[in-house]
């Protein structure tokens, strides 16, 4: 595999991947001199690119991560496909769903992976509540709360709704899709609200640090998303889901864990805890990539998973900057 974009999410990717026996980084891309020194310096037997083209054509690979910037994915994406390597790429694969969507046509005519980073559908704590619910462990879901909220807001260059998406597609879509993958459901319509301005560089850059979402699930059902730049004390994610008969909580911190709350008790799930639920989402997620390559059928998120979190979010904005109810765009159809 070789790692495109060695920021902080390929750094953290880079690190997490040392203790993945599937996956061997080969090769390292990124044009910040400093950066790529410091990451020869994690894998120090990695060939170093300047330049994306001359990495995605390393001798030996078979894919590649892509934890470029966002705008950039689309393009990256295209030329890994076109270069035969199978494609694990950073959220979201596209800021336009339809070229998201066009990117997944392109994987699928070329025989090739395209899987996207939505890495807490494997995560220890996530993946163990999505089991609890798949075996009806709480019944059937009726409404789930779903929480983001970081510590400290990027810069305000990387605020700016063109270069990342703003607050409710960088961060929102990990809550949107997770909403989607435990009920099952599709989300159909939503309203928010955006709150008063806490970093005003966030403001500057045309985005907002704190968001509150209501969305509407097909078939029944309620999903709240609050989302924050500015929690202080850590990056926090948790989620509940109430369920007909029971209820599950999931949290990040202090440590990931998930209990399941019944008439019998509340109790911790087995196997869900860890230290750092992002690391080992990352992990779980490079195991489960090198498993689709290999075609062991791994169900794994791709190209529609991106774009149905992506129109999601668009919506959102919409709702937020209007004041009313926005219907969810529909998938495409081509």
């Amino acid at each position: 595999m070789a790692i495109i974009g060695i920021g902080r999410m390929g750094r953290s990717h880079l690190n997490a991947l040392g203790t993945v026996d599937e996956v061997d980084v080969v090769a390292l891309a990124e044009p910040a001199p400093s950066a790529l020194r410091a990451a020869g310096d994690i894998r120090p037997a990695a060939a170093r690119y300047t330049n994306v083209s001359d990495a995605l054509t390393h001798a030996g690979l078979d894919a590649c991560l892509i934890a470029s910037p966002t705008p950039t994915h689309p393009q990256v994406v295209a030329a890994a496909l076109d270069a035969g390597l199978h494609v694990l790429c950073e959220k979201p694969l596209a800021l336009d769903a339809e070229e998201a969507e066009r990117l997944g046509e392109q994987a699928a005519a070329l025989g090739l992976v395209l899987q996207v980073g939505f890495w807490r559908r494997f995560s220890p704590p996530w993946s163990a509540a999505k089991g609890c619910i798949d075996t009806n462990a709480i019944g059937t879901p009726l409404m789930i709360r779903l929480s983001q909220w970081d510590a400290e807001a990027p810069p305000g260059a990387f605020c700016d709704p063109a270069v990342s998406g703003g607050l409710a597609i960088d961060c929102g879509v990990h809550e949107f899709d997770l909403a989607m993958w435990l009920t099952g459901r599709r989300i159909t319509r939503v309203s928010a609200w955006s709150l008063p301005i806490v970093d005003e560089d966030v403001g500057a850059a045309g985005d907002v640090d704190n968001l509150v979402a209501v969305l509407e699930l097909d078939g029944g059902g309620v999903a709240t998303v609050d989302l924050s730049r500015n929690a202080r004390y850590g990056d926090d994610v948790r989620t509940e889901v109430l369920g007909s008969h029971g209820a599950l909580f999931v949290d990040a911190l202090p440590i990931g864990r998930t209990r399941l709350a019944t008439a019998d008790g509340v109790r911790e799930v087995a196997a869900a805890a860890v230290a750092d639920v992002m690391a080992a989402g990352v992990v779980c997620q490079a195991r489960a990539f090198a498993a689709a390559v290999r075609g062991d059928g791994a169900d794994v998120p791709g190209a529609t998973a991106s774009a149905e979190a992506t129109r999601i979010g668009v919506a959102v904005i919409e709702a937020a900057r209007t004041g009313r109810a926005v219907a969810v765009a529909a998938r495409s159809t081509t």
